[in-house]
C-alpha cells in the first residue's frame, strides 16, 4: 500500500517502472536521461560484470553516469532490484567454469594414473612376497 502511494504521489505507475538488471535495450529507451550509448554500455556492463546492487553501483560501473544522472533515471521510473534468482556474469562465469571443468580433467587424470600405479604395483607384489 506504501509503494501504490509513493508511485501516485511521484506520479509514475507500476507498469512505468523498468528494472536496470532486467530491462531490455528498448525499455532502457523509455527513460528520460538514457540515450542509445548509455543503454548500450548499461547492459554491455550488466552482461560482462553481473547484476547492479544499487545505484552507487551502477553510477560506479557505467561511465558517464553521474549522481545527478542516476537521480533523475530513477526519478523518471528506472529501479534497481536484484533478481530472484542469482546469475553469474557471463564472461566470468564463462573463465570460472572452464578453470573449474580444466580442474576436474586434471583430477580424473590423476585419479587414473593413480589407479594404474596401484593395479601395477598389486599385480607386481605377488612376485616378490
Amino acid at each position: 500500500m506504501v509503494f501504490s502511494v509513493l508511485l501516485a504521489v511521484s506520479g509514475l505507475s507500476a507498469a512505468a517502472l523498468v528494472n536496470v538488471n532486467t530491462a531490455t535495450q528498448s525499455e532502457l529507451e523509455g527513460i528520460k536521461g538514457i540515450g542509445p550509448s548509455k543503454e548500450k554500455t548499461i547492459i554491455a556492463e550488466r552482461l560482462d560484470g553481473g547484476h547492479f546492487q544499487d545505484v552507487n553501483n551502477l553510477q560506479k560501473r557505467v561511465r558517464g553516469i553521474g549522481m545527478k544522472s542516476v537521480e533523475k533515471m530513477v526519478d523518471n521510473g528506472l529501479t534497481i532490484k536484484a533478481p530472484s534468482s542469482f546469475c553469474e556474469p557471463h564472461n566470468r562465469a564463462n573463465k570460472e567454469g572452464a578453470a573449474l571443468v580444466h580442474a576436474v580433467r586434471v583430477v580424473k587424470a590423476i585419479l587414473a594414473i593413480i589407479q594404474i600405479v596401484r593395479g601395477q604395483i598389486a599385480e607386481i607384489k605377488p612376485y616378490y612376497v
